[in-house]
């Protein structure tokens, strides 16, 4: 049976707690799914958040950025994803399958910061400069991330040539006419 996932409200009800308190606690926290758009976690992930120092709450949330443009909905659908599927990597036993999963995973990569710089542009919060340095941060934490899952060392082997050749999908094709 799956466990019943909570909004902010539902849970601050049922656990008797400020909704604000269950805000700050669950800010840089990926939701466990979404509901028509809007994110929902589970009730071990909010007590977990619960029970995190106010001081750790701010370091544990992947891809930190500082201009919370990572909270629309494309982008929380692609981080969705990509949780989903380094959670299946990690999984899987075969070191081949896991790096075949890793570079499947690679244009995920490439869209996420596409749209992150698509999105932040158009709000222009920062100069371009500012912003795609923090989408390279992004970019590169979620690529130590892929890394780790596969069990595939980011600077040896052959590790980044096969991503970034996988982010460019047709490249062959280019190459061969």
């Amino acid at each position: 049976m799956a466990l019943k996932v909570f909004s902010i409200n539902g849970a601050a009800d049922l656990l008797e707690k400020d909704r604000a308190t269950l805000v700050r606690a669950l800010r840089h926290v990926p939701p466990d799914e979404y509901q028509g758009g809007q994110p929902r976690w589970r009730m071990p992930t909010i007590i977990d958040a619960l029970a995190t120092r106010p001081q750790a709450r701010r370091e544990i949330g992947k891809f930190r950025d500082r201009y919370s443009i990572g909270r629309s909905r494309p982008l929380d659908g692609m981080r969705v994803i990509f949780e989903k599927k380094i959670a299946l990597m990690s999984a899987e036993r075969s070191r081949d399958k896991r790096r075949a999963m890793a570079v499947a995973l690679a244009p995920l990569l490439q869209e996420y910061q596409t749209t992150y710089l698509d999105i932040g542009r158009s709000l222009r919060i920062v100069g371009d400069d500012v912003l795609s340095a923090r989408a390279e941060l992004i970019w590169s934490e979620m690529m130590d991330e892929v890394s780790e899952a596969a069990e595939w060392p980011r600077h040896g082997d052959d590790f980044f040539i096969k991503m970034i050749e996988a982010m460019r999908p047709g490249a062959d094709d280019d190459e061969a006419a």
